[in-house]
């Protein structure tokens, strides 16, 4: 929740930022146009000339062209002039400066965008902001994972930096971009885009830049499964099929369904399911589940244990651990951290 709060709060500064240029903008246009309607007002009181030989000498006086007089002013008209001509001027320098001053400040945010992500390591990199990719980022910021965005779409690349998000706009598929976004030093990279050929490019040129990243994949057509396993991917993903089968299941099995939303989608319950890597030297390394008083000590539920590639569910109570595991836990946030600290601590 505290994460949730940030992020919105980040989002808020922005929107303000955002409000504040166009205001700023809308502001110094606004000066310009209230000096030219006074210029001509101010002509066609003291010299009595029509609206465009006033209009003419106001933008002339204001600009600073030098085209000479429409007709010769008279002293008040003078007067009057070398007023506008001040007031003009200041109104020039003020507008100057302002745009200077937010042009610095787009760059400065540009240039700390870059620094960012280049001190990216062990991030994941999300191809595609469109509604996958931003359910992957909102989970991301939850769980305080570093990540970077590529977007080629402007309009979606300006609002995931509104959103205070780290963004490359970009073609995915482009060794360059990826590149950018430190692919080699990616822990992982998702997929997200609705063409299913250039996800199986962006798997490609992945794969051959780092060949130790985790791909994962969405699959548009269910027959682009397997050639993107072929390609690399880890895991595919297609969302009509889980759709299909949530949907099922909350026709025939509601509760299971209720189930899976309170620990996925409910941060009121403070419940998850998460995944923590047995180090060698854990004190639970060597002993078997039910001598490992896991739920004594931490409070979580083992409810799957990996080892050596194959995936051990509902584990029985004489299985023994081994370093390198990778344990599926079920828990509160504080008994899951509980439990990585016990499996990454150092045995006595």
């Amino acid at each position: 929740m505290a994460s949730l709060n940030n992020r919105n709060s980040a989002e808020r500064l922005k929107r303000l930022h955002k409000q504040n240029v166009v205001r700023r903008l809308l502001r110094d246009v606004l000066a310009f146009v209230a000096l030219i309607i006074l210029g001509t007002s101010g002509f066609m009181l003291i010299e009595h000339w029509r609206f465009l030989d006033a209009l003419f000498m106001t933008v002339i006086t204001l600009t600073t062209v030098g085209y000479g007089e429409v007709v010769p002013l008279s002293d008040a008209g003078k007067i009057y002039a070398m007023f506008l001509i001040i007031a003009g001027a200041s109104t020039v320098v003020y507008v100057l400066g302002d745009m200077v001053e937010l042009f610095v400040s787009f760059n400065f945010e540009s240039r700390r965008m870059k620094d960012q992500i280049a001190k990216l390591d062990g991030h994941y990199v999300v191809c595609g902001w469109g509604r996958t990719g931003q359910e992957v980022t909102d989970h991301f910021l939850v769980k305080k994972i570093p990540f970077v965005v590529v977007e080629s779409d402007v309009l979606l690349a300006r609002k995931a930096r509104e959103a205070g998000l780290l963004v490359i706009e970009g073609d995915a598929t482009s060794d360059e971009t990826l590149m950018e976004a430190r692919i080699k030093n990616a822990a992982g990279i998702l997929c997200g885009l609705p063409d299913d050929a250039a996800n199986t490019f962006i798997v490609l040129s992945a794969k051959e830049l780092n060949s130790e990243i985790v791909i994962v994949s969405r699959a548009a057509n269910p027959g682009s499964e397997s050639k993107l396993r072929r390609a690399g991917a880890k895991m595919v993903i297609s969302p009509y099929v889980i759709a299909g089968r949530r949907m099922a299941t909350a026709v025939t099995q509601p509760l299971v369904t209720e189930f899976l939303d309170v620990i996925m989608h409910a941060p009121e319950y403070d419940l998850r399911i998460d995944q923590v890597s047995l180090s060698a030297s854990s004190p639970l390394a060597g002993k078997m589940l039910k001598d490992a008083n896991i739920k004594q000590e931490a409070g979580a539920m083992i409810l799957a244990v990996n080892q050596n590639g194959k995936l051990v569910t509902n584990p029985l109570p004489d299985l023994v651990f081994r370093g390198g595991d990778e344990l599926i836990a079920l828990g509160t946030e504080d008994e899951l951290k509980k439990l990585a600290a016990l499996a990454s601590a150092q045995s006595d």
